[in-house]
């Protein structure tokens, strides 16, 4: 029998359907990691360690995601803020030197307040009224929250132009309660590592769709304290 139809069999007839259903979001997950796998590498046929690979990232993100409910503080910038106003919070409760999960310190500096902007063309944080999000300011309290909390770490290694990079990506499934519903986002908050090993903030956003997380999620791994 062949290993579609063994799995179809498992799935209807042989599991539990709280069980399929998990096994599902897993599979589903994994399947459109390979997919920007294949994109990104530019091969239509991948590795068996990158498909096994991209199962266990998936099954990682299901199992060990970090979450939290914007309420309290980390909903207090909801509403209008004005970029002046997002500049004060940032330098009065975001900067200084946060200490995450495994007891790493990370330096915010004032080089962070780039990521209130971003260019809509060139998607560079060029600073300029003209570029400011909003959208970023209202979750400028999570940035230390989930620097502190996440154990949802992935790594990013990669050359660029010559240069050895490695970027950590803190990441959290948020959820903001609306009515009637709750909406569900995605938070990522990128720590780069210098040559003496020192992190520092890079930038911070979110997104609505999970399928733009798993395509920045895919090429890392989970980071893992030797």
């Amino acid at each position: 029998m062949a290993p579609t139809e063994q799995l179809r069999r498992l799935m209807d007839s042989l599991l539990s359907p709280k069980n399929a259903e998990r096994l599902n979001r897993v599979f589903c997950d994994a399947a459109k990691i390979v997919y920007q796998r294949q994109k990104r590498l530019n091969k239509t046929q991948l590795k068996m360690k990158e498909v096994s690979s991209a199962l266990v990232l998936a099954e990682t993100l299901h199992s060990q995601a970090f979450r939290f409910e914007a309420v309290g503080v980390l909903a207090e910038n909801f509403g209008e803020i004005s970029e002046d106003q997002a500049l004060k919070y940032y330098e009065e409760k975001v900067m200084g030197d946060v200490k995450d999960v495994h007891g790493r310190t990370i330096k915010i500096d004032e080089d962070g307040m780039k990521s209130l902007y971003k260019e809509p063309v060139s998607g560079k944080h060029i600073v300029a009224s003209e570029n400011y999000e909003e959208g970023r300011a209202k979750r400028l309290p999570w940035i230390r929250h989930a620097l502190q909390n996440s154990e949802a770490i992935y790594v990013s290694e990669e050359t660029v132009q010559g240069t050895f990079r490695r970027t950590y990506l803190y990441t959290a499934t948020v959820s903001i309660p609306l009515v009637p519903k709750a909406q569900v986002s995605y938070y990522v908050v990128v720590v780069r590592e210098a040559k003496n090993e020192a992190l520092r903030l890079v930038t911070a956003y979110s997104m609505f769709k999970r399928n733009k997380f798993l395509s920045i999620v895919e090429p890392c791994y989970r980071y893992a304290k030797t």
